[in-house]
Order: C-alpha cells, then structure tokens, then sequence
C-alpha cells in the first residue's frame, strides 16, 4: 500500500533475522514483509477489510469477465 508512512522500532535482532531470511519470507525487504504480517493479522482480527478497494474492482472485473457478474 502506498502512502504516508510511521517508523516503528523492533529489536535488531529481529530485523536482522528478517533481512537474512528475506528469500524465505517471500519479501523483497523487512518493511514489506512487516507490512504484510501486521496487514494479515489485521485481516484476521476483522479490523481491515479482507480487500482494498482496488482489489475489490479487480476480483469484480475477473468475475465479469469469466461471466460470473452481468
């Protein structure tokens, strides 16, 4: 998600087991992959939404197109 952004302080010990372990994570760097652990987690706890209004658009634009939506 793109947008204004807060520092958030972690142990170092932490993000360094992160950025050795970015392959593993399937994350191109610690922030992304802390985004997406927190966006999940948030997800699940139902304080986000499950989709951004973008990815709402674009699973109803794959829905019409294979005819599921009129």
């Amino acid at each position: 998600m793109i947008g204004k952004r807060k520092a958030v302080r972690i142990p170092s010990e932490l993000w360094t087991t992160i950025r050795e372990n970015l392959e593993a994570l399937g994350a191109s760097s610690v922030e992304e992959y802390v985004e997406a652990v927190l966006r999940e987690d948030l997800r699940e706890k139902g304080l986000l939404p499950a989709y951004t209004p973008e990815e709402e658009r674009e699973v109803e634009r794959r829905l019409r197109d294979l005819g599921y939506l009129d």
